[in-house]
């Protein structure tokens, strides 16, 4: 056993409100620009939270930020190969979500 708990390091880089749903959205459309992956992941993120999980993102080695170095800027975000490596528990996260919200659905249903 590590001397550090792999589930408390993970949630470390993953832990905030919005960097699951902003690897989510690459994970469907990769090289995304800023105010489109806004767009795509609602209007509650605010413009602090969102260039701050992408820069922590981008340290913790998840994405990278490609700069065209044009007039005006154009900057587009990508999973690196280690974001990409969360596809498989990303999809069982989505699955369970799912399945949860489902049951919850039904209970109050009844």
């Amino acid at each position: 056993m590590p001397r550090y708990c792999p589930i408390t390091y993970s949630m470390k880089v993953l832990g905030s409100k919005w960097k699951i749903p902003i690897i989510f959205k690459l994970m469907i459309e990769d090289g995304q620009h800023y105010n489109n992956l806004k767009r795509m992941i609602g209007d509650n993120i605010t413009n602090f939270m969102l260039t701050k999980s992408l820069r922590e993102l981008e340290a913790d080695g998840l994405i990278t930020r490609h700069d065209d170095h044009q007039v005006p800027p154009s900057v587009t975000y990508h999973l690196t190969s280690l974001g990409k490596d969360l596809a498989m528990t990303m999809n069982q996260l989505f699955d369970w979500g799912q399945e949860l919200y489902s049951k919850k659905e039904k209970m109050v249903e009844h």
